[in-house]
């Protein structure tokens, strides 16, 4: 009898043993992910496209509100219409400061140019140590009718620029500076936030970031705040809480916004808070994504955007109240 029971007794346990072979591992838990600014790209661009008439003279101005000291600025214009730079098709010169009261004559008031003595203009240039809250972009358009460009502004940390754009120019050339704008050529520019690459999630846990953001005083009442995030995989979908202020949780008093269906591509719209705050933080939460072999945990890749926008009563926005 006792040899019986042996036996089943063995047959159970390899039942048991198959069985918890079979049954994929239960989700891990995981912590909260906190999405670090390295991690993001803050860009800052031009509403519109310039269409300059020759010579015409324009400022862009990027407010950043201190919150990229001591990083790097890339200052970047596209030539729609001339991308290999070359004179005679119509090029832009430029200067960045960090005051409009500043001028040539002022010692280090160019923060960078791409009108060097002796060298073709590029159409880039760095500011290799952020010290101010706002930068001045001005730019004359060379002598060619319809010359059609954009301005960009990208923030990052030292160590993501190649030595050799780092180098700032021995000697900026003064035949198309200084340059004076008037108030009507005075553009200020729009900012951007996305990830540098994309984040990977478990299934049923979250992610938070903290954007910050600077509109001026030209700005009020003008912008709108619009964060997507897209799944890469297509088997994971995304919901997303907004917060003026941490802990950023789902139901917590602190959310002002949200998307809570889960969406491979959900996108939140907030109005009328970006003229009063400067940061807001974001909470993503992951629903689905794929299997990963061996471990049984189900996890989902994706991008994440933000932008401020031109306000447009078109346009839907968040069903819950900001306030």
């Amino acid at each position: 009898m006792a040899s019986h029971v042996t036996v089943l007794l063995g047959i159970v346990a390899a039942i048991a043993c198959c069985n918890s072979a079979a049954v994929p591992k239960p989700l891990t838990k995981r912590p909260l992910r906190h999405v670090q600014n390295e991690e993001m790209r803050f860009t800052f661009t031009a509403p519109d496209t310039t269409l300059a008439m020759p010579g015409q003279t324009d400022l862009f101005i990027a407010s950043t509100c201190n919150h990229f000291m001591g990083q790097e600025a890339e200052v970047t214009l596209v030539l729609l219409n001339n991308p290999a730079w070359n004179v005679q098709d119509g090029v832009v010169y430029f200067y960045v400061t960090d005051s409009p009261e500043k001028t040539l004559n002022d010692s280090n008031a160019v923060l960078c140019s791409n009108n060097v003595e002796g060298e073709a203009p590029t159409a880039r240039c760095i500011v290799p140590d952020v010290s101010c809250s706002e930068l001045y972009v001005y730019t004359r358009a060379g002598d060619v009718f319809g010359i059609a460009y954009s301005v960009t502004v990208e923030f990052r940390q030292p160590n993501d620029t190649n030595k050799f754009i780092k180098e700032k120019p021995k000697k900026i050339s003064a035949r198309h500076f200084p340059i004076h704008v008037k108030d009507d050529c005075v553009h200020h520019l729009v900012q951007s936030v996305s990830l540098r690459a994309p984040l990977e999630l478990v299934s049923l846990t979250s992610a938070q970031m903290t954007i910050p953001f600077c509109p001026n005083s030209e700005q009020e009442n003008l912008l709108s705040l619009e964060t997507s995030v897209l799944s890469l995989s297509g088997l994971s979908a995304y919901t997303q809480y907004a917060c003026l202020k941490t802990p950023c949780e789902v139901d917590s008093p602190n959310v002002i916004a949200s998307n809570p269906e889960q969406r491979p591509l959900n996108s939140l719209r907030l109005e009328s808070m970006c003229d009063k705050h400067t940061s807001l933080t974001v909470l993503v939460h992951c629903w689905g994504g794929e299997q990963e072999a061996g471990v049984g945990d189900y996890v989902g890749k994706f991008n994440f955007a933000a932008g401020l926008n031109m306000k447009s009563p078109t346009r839907a926005v968040a069903k819950k109240p900001m306030y």
